[in-house]
């Protein structure tokens, strides 16, 4: 391995991370465009008109019970999607930006004790797009702009 010729490693390495973002995110929307699908056919005609067993239409509906919709008005279930859609390439920054700027987030409500980082923060925070940030789905300057439209519309700017 250390005789391998790394010309292009970083090029591969973007290229395979948007890939990876694409499926997570096309998961997303197969799994909320099955829901449909099943209440006009049943997992035996999807399954034999998808060509898969029914077993795993099955399998896939109930992950899909699971999966929120996307906010009227928005892309995504939550800031986090809105990051891994823009990552995977299927929305522009512009789009991003506006998506999270617009977002309404929920206040984030912690106690104030050591145990703070280790509570899980409910979904549609402001630490949903800080974790975009640090994952490098966004960059620094979307990340900053985020965060004061976001603490402008509260009144306060918390980062």
């Amino acid at each position: 391995m250390d005789n391998q010729d790394t010309t292009g490693v970083d090029e591969q390495v973007t290229a395979v991370r948007v890939l990876h973002l694409r499926s997570l995110v096309d998961r997303l929307d197969y799994l909320r465009a099955l829901r449909p699908l099943a209440q006009v056919l049943s997992a035996v005609d999807i399954a034999r008109r998808f060509g898969v067993t029914p077993e795993s239409v099955e399998q896939a509906l109930k992950s899909a019970a699971k999966v929120p919709d996307p906010v009227p008005g928005f892309s995504s279930a939550s800031p986090f999607e809105v990051a891994q859609r823009y990552a995977a390439g299927y929305l522009t920054r512009e789009q991003m930006i506006d998506e999270l700027s617009r977002w309404d987030y929920l206040p984030q409500d912690r106690a104030k004790n050591i145990l703070d980082d280790l509570l899980i923060d409910p979904p549609g925070t402001t630490d949903e797009v800080q974790r975009a940030y640090g994952l490098r789905l966004i960059d620094a300057e979307a990340y900053e702009k985020v965060i004061r439209s976001a603490g402008a519309r509260r009144g306060t700017l918390n980062t």
